[in-house]
């Protein structure tokens, strides 16, 4: 059940763990920019109307459930995903990230990160001990989890679909091998499987059907 009142604090915490920028956020309450910025700015309050649309948008993010939603959350602790999120206010982890943690491949982090952004937000090389990689994010917030880990504290994280589409798009980057494996292990290791609809719907619009159509028939028949 949605929860009609919402306090300042409850607000606050929100926006702070949806990543939204205010013209994203002003689409999710459908407000203005003007008001999404005066909200974001604390000068006016919200509404229940505007509590509610928060709410269910962020169960809507949430696509990830299940035995599946206790590994990439159990990871997301153990990998500091709620610190680095926090530093950057605006980005997710994507890519490889997204698939180890949810045990697609046998690949490891090492000491790399893999984020995603609106372009044109800054890209530094570094976070701490960790070397960063950046992602284009285009068509944001679409396929962006917003999450507790099991410690309760809020990351961001490229939906399995989202995950699909960043790796094929970023196929240079990974490799053809690893993008396949993590395919394979989207369809044949997840408790449940990633909608294909979806992945192709959103790789048509960025023109990319026919490569993820290459590796959903050779990597991810049923």
């Amino acid at each position: 059940m949605v929860k009609r009142v919402w306090t300042t604090e409850d607000f606050r915490k929100w926006l702070s763990a949806s990543g939204l920028s205010s013209p994203q956020l002003a689409v999710v309450l459908e407000v203005s920019e003007r008001t999404a910025k005066r909200l974001r700015a604390g000068e006016v309050g919200i509404k229940d109307q505007m509590a509610a649309r928060a709410q269910e948008w962020l169960g809507r993010s949430r696509t990830t459930t299940g035995r599946d939603a206790e590994l990439v959350d159990s990871y997301a602790a153990q990998a500091d995903w709620a610190d680095l999120c926090a530093a950057y206010p605006n980005a997710h982890l994507a890519g490889m990230q997204s698939a180890i943690a949810r045990g697609w491949t046998s690949a490891n982090s090492h000491g790399f990160r893999q984020l995603a952004q609106p372009q044109r937000m800054p890209q530094p090389p570094k976070w701490g001990d960790y070397d960063l990689e950046w992602i284009v994010g285009l068509d944001l917030p679409w396929g962006v989890e917003v999450r507790e880990d099991v410690d309760g504290r809020a990351y961001r994280v490229a939906s399995a679909e989202r995950t699909l589409l960043d790796l094929a798009a970023n196929e240079a980057l990974f490799g053809e091998d690893d993008v396949g494996e993590c395919y394979h292990g989207a369809f044949f290791l997840s408790e449940s499987a990633p909608s294909r609809a979806t992945l192709l719907q959103h790789a048509k619009s960025r023109g990319l059907d026919d490569l993820v159509g290459h590796y959903l028939r050779n990597h991810a028949r049923v």
